[in-house]
């Protein structure tokens, strides 16, 4: 489906400023090395609240297949445990005035990694998230899962069985829903009149500092500033008291909002610096940066075929996806990929003819350079693998601009 109208504000004024031209589903990993339907993968800016989003909105895509979980990651887990701690934290901090533990509804729940710790210190939790898979391993951590997508339908659903939320988290969700104003909706609906919503997302001025057109996928639908995010919010009534930036995912946005309005320094320092994103010409670049990072990718990979070295990938990302299908990149190239996640392995990067395998299972097979497909866990991941360096082997970092290490 071609999107014609703002995710956020419905406004018909959608501007192009990215073609990766065709790709297939990110997530989809075959088990066999079969064709896939590619689809356009096209981003726009919206001209009326400066939303960035995909233009064409493939339906369907969190269901069975979907092979995203977040507990397979071990620097997420951390992440994902100093995050509940900041909430826990806050929230004895706070007069909430309730006699009893806090009701909390996690948007987009996953496999429960996060929830899971606010129903271990006695909050009540429920899960809303549309993957069976990931669902299912929530329940058997005790994490009680709504598996439909969250909208303001659920949400009426959802208030009617169990009352209003006093918490809401919605930790990087935002990007993958088809309507933003359906879910901000749907927050409006379920939130009680002194609740709190924790929202976290890709922030977009970083994708765009670090060069991160990879981040572009079908399930990435759309991309947010402080700006953008805040005029959506406030659509529904409700507004950002607070703003921080983290390092997640190259860069991302934590917000807080409540139905009362208040002044942060940090959101009006926040929204300051981003000016510059409100001039739709400042995303003309985005195609030019795209295809000079192709070029000097491919040029890289090359030199290290013609010198005789083994290339492999180091990760298996969604974002690999779209990185190896725009750069033409196929096994020639790269001989295969590994990933510590055991739903991917034994499976095939979509559209690139390239497998993936257990790291633990290769690390015998002699490998002369990894290319980092997995880049924003370069620290971790380059640490973690010392010794590969210590004996000669190499790096290959594609984001912000490819370079042999």
């Amino acid at each position: 489906m071609k999107r014609t109208r703002c995710s956020a504000c419905n406004y018909d004024d959608l501007r192009l400023v990215l073609d990766l031209g065709l790709s297939p589903i990110a997530d989809n990993y075959t088990k066999d090395n079969e064709t896939v339907t590619h689809y356009p993968l096209q981003l726009a800016v919206c001209a009326g609240c400066h939303l960035v989003q995909l233009l064409e909105v493939v339906p369907d895509l969190f269901g069975s297949g979907y092979s995203f979980y977040s507990s397979a990651s071990k620097p997420l887990s951390l992440y994902h445990a100093r995050y509940a701690s900041d909430v826990l934290n806050e929230w004895n901090l706070s007069d909430s005035g309730l006699a009893r533990k806090p009701l909390v509804v996690e948007i987009g729940s996953n496999d429960g990694d996060f929830s899971h710790l606010l129903l271990r210190a006695g909050w009540r939790v429920i899960g809303v998230d549309p993957a069976d898979g990931p669902a299912e391993v929530a329940a058997q951590r005790g994490v009680e899962t709504v598996v439909k997508p969250f909208g303001r339908n659920l949400a009426h659903e959802i208030h009617a069985q169990h009352g209003p939320a006093d918490v809401i988290i919605a930790n990087h969700v935002l990007a993958h829903v088809e309507s933003v104003s359906d879910v901000f909706a749907g927050i409006d609906e379920l939130l009680a009149f002194k609740g709190t919503v924790y929202v976290e997302v890709q922030y977009l001025p970083d994708l765009i500092l670090n060069n991160a057109f990879d981040l572009v996928y079908h399930e990435h639908r759309n991309f947010f500033s402080l700006t953008s995010l805040r005029s959506a919010a406030r659509n529904h009534g409700l507004y950002v008291v607070d703003a921080q930036l983290t390092d997640r995912q190259g860069g991302s946005l934590r917000v807080k909002l409540r139905r009362q309005s208040q002044v942060s320094r940090r959101v009006s320092s926040v929204v300051s610096s981003e000016a510059w994103l409100t001039d739709t010409n400042v995303y003309l670049g985005l195609q030019g940066r795209a295809e000079r990072l192709k070029q000097r990718l491919l040029q890289l990979l090359l030199d290290e075929r013609d010198a005789g070295h083994a290339v492999v990938g180091y990760g298996a990302p969604a974002k690999a996806t779209t990185l190896l299908n725009f750069c033409g990149i196929d096994g020639e190239l790269l001989r295969y990929v590994t990933d510590t996640t055991e739903a991917k392995q034994e499976r095939y990067i979509p559209g690139t003819g390239i497998k993936i395998y257990n790291q633990t299972v290769v690390d015998h097979e002699i490998t002369d350079t990894y290319l980092l497909l997995a880049w924003n866990y370069a620290g971790s991941i380059m640490r973690n693998e010392q010794q590969f360096t210590i004996d000669g082997g190499h790096w290959i970092l594609p984001i912000p601009a490819p370079t042999l290490l």
